[in-house]
């Protein structure tokens, strides 16, 4: 999809099967939320038995973004990411949200995920089901390019909103999960020094 700068599909609620292929060189640089090769899985829809090779970077609020979807309501079975995601919250390897309804089991991500809260290795934010996925990429393992002098730290600066958010919630597997997460593993560095 080198061709076809930011190609997502906005809504699936069908079946895809992808049969094994690969998509390679997505790349997704639109403003906004919800982001990815899809950007809502429906409730019964399902996509599996895919790869995907991808640069996820969307600009703007940036939120709720995934190599395969932004938010799943639906079933993803043995799909396997790699490449970079970057955004500000909500985002994983697989998908940025899996809703109540959201199942993800037998999927792998390999690459680099980046961002300010609530990120995992395959899911940030899980309120259903992951199960039996694998995560091997580098989840904020980069030191943050902020810099502060001796003269800049101070109580309230400390203890402001941002700087306890900045970080927060990071996972290898998800970074925040009022779901179910079963024999799932992480191979990557989570985390800078």
């Amino acid at each position: 999809l080198s061709g076809y700068p930011d190609m997502e599909i906005p809504t699936f609620g069908g079946v895809f099967d992808g049969c094994g292929h690969r998509i390679t060189d997505l790349n997704i640089s639109a403003k906004g939320s919800a982001r990815g090769l899809f950007r809502y899985i429906q409730e019964g829809g399902v996509v599996q038995n895919l790869e995907v090779s991808a640069r996820v970077l969307p600009q703007g609020s940036a939120t709720q973004a995934g190599g395969l979807v932004g938010v799943n309501s639906g079933t993803i079975d043995s799909v396997r990411f790699s490449g970079t995601l970057a955004g500000t919250d909500r985002l994983g390897g697989i998908a940025g949200t899996n809703t109540v309804s959201g199942k993800i089991k037998n999927c792998m991500v390999e690459g680099y995920i980046r961002g300010e809260q609530i990120l995992g290795g395959i899911v940030g934010e899980n309120q259903g089901v992951v199960y039996n996925c694998v995560n091997r990429a580098e989840v904020n393992t980069g030191v943050p390019n902020e810099e502060l002098k001796l003269d800049d730290i101070t109580v309230p600066r400390l203890t402001s909103e941002e700087t306890l958010r900045s970080g927060s919630d990071i996972g290898g597997v998800a970074g925040s999960s009022s779901g179910v997460i079963r024999l799932c593993r992480n191979e990557g560095n989570v985390g800078y020094p």
